[in-house]
């Protein structure tokens, strides 16, 4: 592979508050081997100039969906399983263009989506996936509705997206068959959902037995629990049960926050699906229960992130997309604005996402590093914005040491 030197560089440094200036980076074989400043004088390389923009790692989206190709469950569940891999070429795409150079699935997402990434099948970011997710008979993950008594089954229609199980060696069975399949994590379902017909937000899901038995079978592989959880006691309980990763936490409580961040835990707050269902909610068809819970919890969302974030809580970069909105995903960046500075936002898409993922290889532009890095015209700790733009301020996109995109310095 070609060496390939980053040359007038402003480097986003490691704790993703300020840049060193005038540097230069030298990758090759896909890996940073050198951050330095002045000139690199290497011969037989490749050189970019990074003149009037900056140095980022690739971003890091640790809550999405790439097969879930409708917000409506009834068109969901009619959508064969080619159809839904379709959307997830589309989608990885688009997340790509946008400058995330890793992914992390927590639910639907597979290993063959993964060895189509690597094998060069489809483009897209580094992919990492929880398979399917479990639920309980009844909760989030179980998206029959209401006046239909047929059983889940291995052949249900619904099995791309979750396991229904009941009991603690149930949820073991299911986890150990997920982490059989290469799975990065398990995800759990601890309170009700948005899009799922027939759980209020408020539902508490699964008994302590049931949760401790997929953190046990989890930590068995040296691999985690991540939990969607929406409610405060929801996230207590995790705190408490093991959990390592709260997906969502819309109505997080200061008490709650505090105990997950004692624990050793991360929040994943994910407004951009919250704005995405209430904004766009009727042309995405969405069922009059679902809109219901959406509305019910949009004006609290931006207040649960603040109080995760005042907490002093990690927080991991996450949009959770389903369906055409997944072209929302950089405006995530947008509404964390209203809360947080540039620099925290970068850093839960960068160095936390990379934390989360048990991956410091990934986040932050060191010496043996894996090159995943962007040039953004401009500097987004100024003005995040930037990345917000679906890709259109990203001159150079870079993955694993190859050029994904490469445009210009502009005149």
């Amino acid at each position: 592979m070609t060496m390939i030197v980053f040359e007038n560089a402003r480097v986003l440094n490691e704790a993703a508050d300020g840049y060193r200036e005038d540097c230069h980076v030298v990758v090759e074989n896909g890996r940073i081997v050198a951050v330095d400043t002045g000139p690199a004088h290497v011969a037989n390389a490749e050189v970019i100039d990074v003149r009037g923009g900056a140095l980022l790692p690739g971003l890091i989206d640790v809550h999405i969906h790439a097969r879930l190709s409708s917000a409506n469950v009834v068109q969901l569940l009619d959508h064969p399983a080619t159809y839904s891999s379709a959307h997830a070429a589309r989608m990885l795409r688009h997340a790509l263009d946008c400058g995330f150079t890793s992914l992390r699935d927590v639910g639907g997402g597979d290993q063959g989506l993964a060895q189509a990434i690597d094998d060069g099948l489809i483009p897209g970011p580094r992919f990492f996936y929880a398979g399917r997710t479990l639920s309980m008979t009844g909760g989030h993950g179980d998206l029959r509705p209401g006046h239909e008594d047929v059983e889940p089954c291995g052949c249900s229609r619904m099995n791309m997206i979750a396991h229904v199980v009941d009991g603690a060696d149930e949820v073991r069975r299911a986890a150990r068959e997920e982490l059989r399949m290469g799975a990065h994590c398990i995800k759990i379902m601890l309170s009700g959902g948005v899009l799922s017909p027939t759980d209020p937000i408020w539902m508490q899901q699964f008994t302590d037995d049931e949760v401790q038995a997929a953190v046990e079978e989890a930590a068995r592989w040296r691999r985690y629990v991540a939990a969607h959880a929406h409610t405060a006691e929801a996230v207590m309980r995790a705190a408490q049960l093991g959990v390592r990763t709260v997906e969502h936490a819309t109505l997080v409580s200061p008490e709650a926050a505090a105990a997950l961040r004692d624990a050793g835990g991360f929040a994943v707050p994910t407004l951009s699906v919250v704005m995405a269902l209430t904004e766009r909610g009727d042309a995405l068809g969405l069922p009059p229960a679902a809109a219901a819970k959406a509305k019910e919890i949009a004006h609290l969302a931006m207040q649960g992130f603040e109080t995760a974030w005042r907490a002093g809580l990690p927080l991991g970069f996450g949009t959770d997309l389903p369906g055409d909105v997944f072209d929302m995903q950089a405006r995530e960046f947008l509404y964390r604005r209203e809360v947080q500075p540039a620099a925290a936002i970068l850093r839960s898409a960068t160095v936390t996402g990379a934390e989360i993922l048990g991956r410091p290889d990934l986040g932050r532009i060191v010496p043996g590093a894996t090159a995943d890095l962007l040039v953004v015209d401009g500097d987004p700790l100024d003005d995040i914005a930037l990345l917000a733009e679906d890709g259109r301020r990203l001159r150079v996109i870079m993955k694993a040491g190859h050029l994904y995109k490469r445009e210009p310095i502009p005149a």
